[in-house]
């Protein structure tokens, strides 16, 4: 071989190894890598359907960081006890309708959390957006545009946005920047929208609450996990899960069923 064909091969290899370092920079997300890392320390049982609830499920599982399952969307259910503290809603169903007509239900497991995986879009790469959302029956009046972590705009309490905001709702998280936590009054659930033993609300199962960023049974509300995707309908339409808030901000519906 030639000095020039040797030259030219050189050429050749640097120009591609640079393109895959450049393309391999342009996948890290400054913005994105922040709030995985502000999230707290995993707790000790580990990954499983009921961990992390509250926390914006979608910025781990995702394609960028690449947690297992990946989501479609998520999030996670309360009721409120009568000194404001909240816990997970174990039992109700979720139902998400998105912009081509399909949809898709799943049931809340023991820390209130659900979801839709990518896999039960079913044969679709993702939802036909916005959605609308409703929760044992309640329905959410903003569209969900963007955020598909419902933690993104239904925030619990924290001393982080307390700080900030004195008027945070220390046990809901209601505030300008958020509608606050995903309540249901398991008092006024139809039989249609139940998927499962309700929990009974009593005061002694209490989970924690309060300026410290409020907990239910698991920790707080948007969380990877849901109790298994249930019956969908419509077009392209498989089993799953989901509520948030989208990109639209705080509005937000309530009645006698709850909160969203």
């Amino acid at each position: 071989m030639s000095i020039d064909m040797r030259l030219s091969s050189f050429r050749v290899w640097s120009v591609v190894a640079a393109t895959a370092a450049v393309l391999a920079g342009c996948r890290y997300d400054p913005v994105q890598a922040e709030k995985i890392r502000a999230l707290p320390l995993e707790d000790a049982q580990g990954p499983r359907p009921e961990h992390r609830a509250g926390q914006p499920c979608v910025d781990c599982h995702s394609t960028y960081e690449g947690a297992s399952p990946q989501l479609a969307i998520g999030g996670t259910v309360y009721w409120q006890t009568g000194k404001g503290y909240l816990n997970g809603l174990k039992g109700i169903f979720v139902t998400i309708k998105d912009s081509a007509g399909a949809t898709y239900k799943s049931c809340t497991n023991s820390a209130g959390n659900f979801y839709i995986t990518k896999a039960d879009l079913q044969g679709i790469d993702d939802f036909a957006f916005p959605l609308t959302v409703s929760v044992a029956g309640v329905k959410m009046n903003s569209l969900i545009g963007r955020d598909r972590s419902c933690a993104g705009c239904h925030k619990l309490a924290s001393v982080d946005r307390i700080d900030i905001d004195p008027n945070v709702d220390p046990s809901t998280g209601r505030a300008r920047d958020s509608a606050g936590a995903i309540i249901i009054d398991p008092n006024y659930i139809s039989l249609l929208e139940k998927c499962g033993p309700v929990e009974e609300p009593t005061s002694s199962s209490a989970g924690g609450g309060g300026a410290g960023g409020a907990t239910g049974a698991s920790s707080v509300a948007s969380g990877a996990g849901g109790a298994g995707g249930v019956a969908s309908t419509g077009s392209s339409a498989s089993s799953a899960s989901s509520t948030a808030m989208g990109a639209g901000g705080a509005s937000s519906a309530s009645g006698a069923g709850g909160n969203l």
